[in-house]
C-alpha cells in the first residue's frame, strides 16, 4: 500500500449550490437593507404621521440580516476548514475542526496503537449540498451515513479518532484495511456532532445497543441487519411504553369521568354514624368521662370517620375529601343546633362545639389546600405529557 493510500476528507459544498446559497443570501441581506433603510428614509423625508408604523420594519430587518450574515459566514467557514484523516501502513494522521470555539485538533498516532474500533452512522443534514449527482437526480436531504470511531492509546489515555464517510464504498475501503489490525470490532446506534470529546467517547462506552461484531464478511451488511434488529427492538419499546401511556390516560380519563356523589355510595351511612358518635361524646362530657374542650378526641374521630369514607365508596377520587369534609363541618353544626341552644355552656355543648370545630379546621386544612394542588397537578401533568408526547414523536422521528 502506498503512502497515505487513504483519504478522506470532509467535502466541500457544490460548487452550484455554494453560488446558489451566496446568492440567495445577498438576496436576503438587500432586502434586510431595504427594510432598515427605507422606513428612516420615509419618515426623514415625508412628513405623514402614518409613516412612523413602518418603522416597525427596523428591528425585523437587523434580525434578517444579521442571521443571513452569520449563516454566510459559517457556510464559508466550514467551507475553508475541513476534517481530514489519513491512514498509511503504519501511521494515522487526522485533523478536526469545532465550529463553535474554531480551533482544530490535529494528532497522529501508530497503528499498533489502535485498541478498539467502533461502527455506527450519522446524520447528515443538507446532503444534496455535498454529494455527487448528476442534473436533475434526486438526493435526500438527511441521510443516514456510515462512520468508524477508532480507540486509540497515547501515552497514559485513550483517544478517539473518527472517520465520516459519504458512500459505502469508502467506508468498505477503510473496514478492509483496519480488518488486518486484529483488534475488536463493535457495532453502535450512538453518535455526536461533538467528534474526539472525553463525552463522546463515555456515550460510546455506555451505549446499551452494543454490539460484538466479527470482521469477516461484509461489515457493511452486517451493521444493516445489526441496525434492523435495534431499530425494531427500539421501537417495540416505544410502542410498549406508549401503550402503557395510553393506557394511563384511560384510566386518567375514566376517574376524570366519574360523578363524585354517584359514587359515595354505602359511605353516606359515615354522616348518620357520626350523629351516633357525637351524641355518645356530649353523654360522655356531661358525665365527666371526656374533657369537653379537649380536641384529641374529635380529631380522631374525623379521620377515622374519613378513613371509613373513603373505603365505603364506590370508586374513591379526590372529590370524595371535599363532600367528606364540607357533609361533616354541615353535619355536626346541624347536630350542634339541635342539641343545644346558642347560651347553653354545658359541657356537652362545649363538646359539640369542639367537634364543630375540628370539622371547620379540616375545611380549611384539607379540602382548600386539596383544590390547589389537585389545580397545580393538573397542569404538571398536562405540561408533561404534552412534553413525553414530544419526545416519544422526536425519538420516533430519528
Amino acid at each position: 500500500m502506498s503512502t497515505y493510500g487513504l483519504i478522506q476528507e470532509q467535502r466541500r459544498i457544490q460548487p452550484f449550490y455554494w453560488i446558489f446559497t451566496q446568492i440567495m443570501s445577498g438576496l436576503g441581506m438587500l432586502i434586510a437593507l431595504a427594510m432598515i433603510v427605507g422606513p428612516i428614509y420615509l419618515v426623514t423625508i415625508f412628513t405623514e404621521e402614518w409613516l412612523w408604523l413602518t418603522l416597525i420594519l427596523l428591528p425585523l430587518g437587523l434580525w434578517l440580516f444579521y442571521v443571513l450574515w452569520r449563516a454566510l459566514r459559517r457556510y464559508a467557514w466550514k467551507n475553508r476548514h475541513l476534517d481530514r484523516v489519513e491512514m498509511d501502513d503504519y501511521q494515522v494522521r487526522y485533523i478536526q475542526w469545532n465550529p463553535e470555539t474554531q480551533e482544530s485538533e490535529e494528532d497522529a498516532f501508530d497503528r499498533s496503537a489502535i485498541q478498539q474500533v467502533y461502527m455506527s452512522r450519522y446524520t447528515m443534514k443538507n446532503a444534496h449540498f455535498y454529494q455527487k449527482a448528476n442534473f436533475g437526480e434526486h438526493v435526500m436531504l438527511y441521510q443516514f451515513l456510515p462512520e468508524i470511531h477508532i480507540i486509540y492509546r497515547q501515552g497514559m489515555q485513550n483517544k478517539i479518532c473518527t472517520v465520516r464517510f459519504y458512500e459505502g464504498a469508502e467506508a468498505k475501503a477503510w473496514l478492509d484495511e483496519l480488518s488486518s489490525q486484529e483488534v475488536p470490532l463493535t457495532f453502535t446506534m450512538y453518535s455526536n456532532a461533538k467528534l474526539g470529546t472525553e463525552e463522546f467517547r463515555a456515550g460510546l462506552e455506555e451505549d446499551p445497543y452494543l454490539e460484538e461484531a466479527s470482521w469477516t464478511g461484509n461489515v457493511l451488511l452486517q451493521y444493516e441487519a445489526y441496525h434492523e434488529r435495534r431499530m425494531k427492538l427500539i421501537l417495540d419499546r416505544i410502542d410498549s411504553a406508549r401503550s402503557v401511556q395510553r393506557k394511563r390516560k384511560q384510566k386518567r380519563a375514566a376517574r376524570k369521568n366519574v360523578k363524585a356523589f354517584r359514587n359515595v355510595g354505602w359511605a353516606w351511612i359515615v354522616f348518620a354514624l357520626q350523629w351516633g358518635i357525637a351524641i355518645l361524646l356530649k353523654e360522655q362530657a356531661e358525665q365527666g368521662n371526656v374533657n369537653p374542650v379537649s380536641s384529641l378526641i374529635p380529631i380522631v374521630v374525623y379521620v377515622v370517620c374519613g378513613v371509613l369514607f373513603g373505603f365505603l365508596t364506590t370508586i374513591f377520587v379526590w372529590k370524595h375529601v371535599l363532600i367528606y369534609c364540607i357533609f361533616t363541618a354541615v353535619n355536626l353544626i346541624i347536630i350542634s343546633v339541635s342539641f343545644y341552644a346558642s347560651d347553653d355552656m354545658s359541657a356537652g355543648a362545649r363538646m359539640l362545639d369542639t367537634m364543630g370545630v375540628v370539622s371547620f379546621l379540616g375545611v380549611l386544612f384539607v379540602a382548600l389546600p386539596l383544590i390547589a394542588y389537585q389545580y397545580r397537578l393538573t397542569a404538571r401533568k398536562g405540561l408533561l405529557y404534552k412534553n413525553e408526547d414530544q419526545s416519544s414523536s422526536t425519538t420516533q422521528d430519528k
